[in-house]
């Protein structure tokens, strides 16, 4: 059974992804994660983000934690997490999420100052997240 990871971002309340800090580009950048960690995902065997059944896996939240456009840069980091899906049971019977990961981030640079500048940033960011990322999911799955 592939491991299931969850990239729905249409729920308003819990964003899995989040672009604010690129003002008017905000939905396009949270559309551009969304797509990338999709699209790392579907290539990879094990891994799955068509949600059938009762699945279990995991959900990956990003958010563009500084960036900076100047000097004909674009200079942009992201910040995320994996945690596991669906949200375990605490011990206070409430429903919370348990996160695999601490400190997954990464930052890049890109030339010029444009949208797509900032979109190549963000793509290479993940890509490079992605790469640490998934080894991750796959040692966790197991205890599962």
């Amino acid at each position: 059974m592939p491991i299931f990871v969850d990239t729905d971002n249409s729920d308003p309340k819990n964003k899995l992804y989040n672009g604010s800090k690129a003002g008017n580009s905000a939905a396009k950048v949270e559309a551009k994660m969304q797509s990338v960690v999709k699209g790392i995902l579907d290539k990879t065997p094990g891994f799955t983000t068509a949600k059938m059944g009762d699945p279990k896996g995991y959900t990956i939240r990003l958010e563009i934690s500084k960036l900076d456009t100047a000097d004909h840069k674009t200079k942009c980091s992201l910040s995320g997490s994996i945690v596991r899906y669906p949200k375990g049971v605490t011990m206070k019977g409430a429903k919370g999420e348990e996160m695999l990961s601490l400190g997954w981030a990464g930052s890049a640079e890109a030339t010029g100052t444009s949208e797509g500048s900032l979109m190549d940033c963000v793509e290479a960011i993940i890509e490079s997240m992605m790469k640490k990322g998934i080894p991750i999911m796959t040692a966790d799955f197991p205890k599962r």
